[in-house]
């Protein structure tokens, strides 16, 4: 009997989550079943029989008060920021955007639900594998190496001209153009109107010529981008399950069959 989270179709580094009997579930990034949760393995002799004895139909309804009692505790620990070892998650790499939520994986926690049950398991997941598998790199973490091709490639289309922000910061660096000759024949130059740069330069034009007024030095070809760990959902201990479960049965065998 079983209550594991919704399996996905990723791969990565695996990591086992364990509560009782060993477990066979695998964690590769949520990938196939990143949570495997032996319940019988935590029940004393007489309850094991006990829940031997009950009806297909109240053994769906204990799985499922077990499951819905688990996904409660996993919700709480969004609510309260701390994963299953009640550290604080780590803190978000960059400032708050506007609008954005002041608590991290509130819509993950919001979309977790019971999507199979039956006599013997309960799954806790996500109707959709890519919501599976971005709640499984969250809990897990991830470090990801980019190149700068790959970066170029994944971002929107690069608008064909230069921007009117690309014009000012130009400007600001002293920017100028050829304006003619001079009376005594001499060069002249005029720092151009951002209207005139975004009509003539290019966005990639305009995006050298920023560095090297700055005089930067190119940036880097590749680099990691590190996802930290958060560990949302999961079991760490093991008598918080057989208190649930002794709390449970009862209920279940005196529930009308």
């Amino acid at each position: 009997m079983t209550a594991r989270s919704r399996p996905s179709a990723s791969a990565g580094p695996s990591c086992r989550s364990t509560c009782g009997l060993p477990s066979t579930g695998r964690w590769p990034v949520a990938a196939s079943n990143p949570f495997n949760l032996d319940v019988r393995g935590q029940l004393d002799v007489a309850a094991q029989l006990a829940l031997l004895d009950l009806p297909p139909k109240l053994r769906r309804r204990l799985m499922n008060r077990t499951a819905l009692r688990i996904r409660t505790g996993w919700r709480k620990r969004v609510r309260e920021q701390a994963d299953l070892h009640g550290s604080a998650f780590a803190p978000r790499a960059r400032k708050r955007k506007k609008g954005q939520k002041p608590k991290m994986l509130t819509g993950l926690a919001t979309g977790l639900s019971v999507v199979r049950l039956t006599e013997d398991a309960a799954e806790l997941g996500w109707g959709k594998r890519k919501t599976a598998m971005i709640a499984g790199i969250h809990n897990a973490g991830m470090v990801q190496r980019r190149t700068a091709g790959q970066m170029r490639a994944f971002s929107r289309v690069t608008p064909l001209m230069a921007t009117a922000e690309q014009a000012k910061r130009l400007r600001r660096l002293g920017f100028k153009i050829r304006a003619g000759k001079t009376k005594r024949g001499g060069q002249r130059w005029l720092r151009p109107s951002v209207e005139w740069i975004v009509q003539n330069i290019k966005y990639s034009q305009a995006g050298l010529l920023i560095r090297l007024l700055k005089q930067e030095k190119p940036g880097p070809t590749s680099w990691e981008i590190e996802l930290p760990k958060r560990e949302f959902f999961g079991v760490a201990n093991q008598q918080e399950v057989n208190e649930l479960i002794a709390y449970l049965l009862p209920q279940i065998l005196n529930s009308p069959r």
